[in-house]
């Protein structure tokens, strides 16, 4: 790859942000970006996000903006040639650590006057995710102050005129590993550093802890912000059991990324209040949430088979038959898919970082896929005689491929419902029948709900 200038909009930079922008909307099933307006055009832009899903995080911004952001990691990600060649060539740049040695802290000099030089040609906007390094929990971490001294290092330039901006972020995946999870990028409001410029030496110390404290409040409003480690696996069950009744509550209609979103962060706030005042009833559902993840978990289900309820055995044998009957069109895809398919899970096996599982397999699937689908295309018009048969067996390989993981997904809920129906069977009237077992946890969480909405 030809070395390019970070500080300016290139065509081969556009290029491959197309090709991985396919590549992401493939890995996920459901994209949400909320207010992209809030990133200033033509201006010095630092884009501040939580960070928490390796380098799945710049992709965010790489590949749902038309924007070619510059990003700073820090350097222990920039291992083999590949990979670092790859990073750099999406505008991601090392900062260097005192666990990183000396001498390589040295560097950060170099890295630095770059950036600078992005702040004051105003193409691209620099990416920081100000935690520092990637954590496996849904909670902002503390914030690191290197954001911030550079901040006011490219403030120089306007000192206490309107200049540089920090747009915070909250990124929320729907899972962190899984392909065909969702992705919501939740974009706040402009930060002026002006407003926090020091005036002389002895106030930068202060203004850095007035800005760092700004920052991390407003990431922290854009993010799902679990504070409570005992209650955190509760909490995110609740996300899924209870998110419907929230939008009801809260009178919010549909039930996109958004909205699920914004009664989510309504009620883990509620839920905080309530851990406050009396962590009792939370303690009640804790133990009702125990019981019933124990459950489903055990069954192999998942919540919304529970919630759906009432299955009929004829249905879902008709359904059944029905996916034996489609099932030529799923080994066809099977056959021309599982090889790259299988690729990518494999090359994670020995990553002990659960959090670089779905970057390491969304690079190496945006790789693999092609190349394959290449041999195949030229194998297809080798072996199968007619150029209009090539060309459908050509075009039927992705396809059949996406319609097989598909395939596989509706066998697994079938079964899901097969099994929920047989422990139905056997368990309508006990006291922890997992329907009664869910419609407590919601009554619990009601009861607090309400009044916190009643006292608002």
């Amino acid at each position: 790859m030809a070395k390019r200038a970070i500080d300016q909009w290139t065509w081969d930079y556009w290029l491959l942000q197309r090709y991985v922008t396919l590549c992401y909307r493939i890995f996920y099933r459901k994209i949400f970006v909320r207010n992209l307006e809030n990133i200033p055009k033509d201006q010095p832009v630092i884009l501040a996000a939580n960070h928490q899903n390796a380098l799945m995080d710049p992709l965010a911004f790489v590949c749902n903006t038309p924007l070619q952001p510059v990003f700073l990691a820090r350097a222990d990600i920039f291992k083999g040639r590949v990979l670092k060649h790859f990073l750099n060539y999406l505008n991601i740049m090392p900062i260097y650590r005192i666990r990183d040695g000396l001498d390589n802290v040295r560097k950060n000099d170099e890295i630095f006057g770059k950036t600078l030089q992005v702040f004051r040609n105003k193409f691209n906007p620099i990416g920081i995710f100000p935690e520092g390094n990637h954590g496996d929990k849904r909670r902002l971490r503390p914030l690191v102050k290197g954001i911030f001294r550079m901040a006011f290092q490219a403030q120089e330039d306007y000192r206490h005129q309107k200049g540089v901006k920090i747009v915070p972020v909250g990124i929320d995946y729907g899972h962190y590993t899984n392909f065909r999870s969702t992705i919501f990028v939740n974009i706040g409001k402009p930060i002026e550093v002006s407003e926090y410029y020091p005036s002389g030496e002895d106030d930068r110390v202060k203004s850095i802890n007035a800005l760092k404290e700004r920052l991390s409040g407003e990431i922290g409003k854009l993010m799902i912000d679990i504070r409570t480690e005992e209650y955190y696996d509760t909490y995110m069950a609740l996300r899924t059991i209870y998110n419907r009744n929230m939008r009801g509550h809260l009178k919010i209609k549909g039930n996109n990324l958004s909205k699920r979103f914004d009664a989510d962060k309504k009620m883990i706030g509620i839920l905080d209040n309530q851990l406050i005042d009396d962590p009792g009833k939370i303690n009640m559902i804790d133990k009702l949430v125990r019981e019933y993840s124990e459950k489903i978990k055990l069954l192999d289900i998942r919540d919304w088979v529970v919630k759906k309820g009432k299955f009929h055995w004829l249905a879902e044998i008709l359904k059944a038959l029905l996916l034996v009957m489609l099932s030529p069109l799923f080994l066809l895809g099977l056959i021309n898919n599982l090889l790259p398919y299988k690729i990518p899970p494999y090359t994670v096996k020995n990553i002990k970082d659960a959090q670089f599982h779905s970057s390491v397999k969304f690079v190496v699937g945006m790789l693999v896929f092609p190349l394959y689908y290449i041999f195949m295309s030229v194998l297809a018009a080798l072996i199968i005689p007619g150029a209009l048969f090539s060309w459908l067996y050509i075009f039927m390989i992705p396809l059949s491929g996406i319609f097989a993981y598909n395939y596989i997904i509706w066998w697994k809920k079938l079964c899901a419902r097969f099994r929920f129906i047989k422990y139905s069977r056997h368990n309508r009237d006990k006291n922890d029948f997992l329907p009664k077992l869910r419609k407590e946890i919601i009554n619990l969480t009601d009861n607090i709900v309400k009044k916190y909405l009643k006292s608002a």
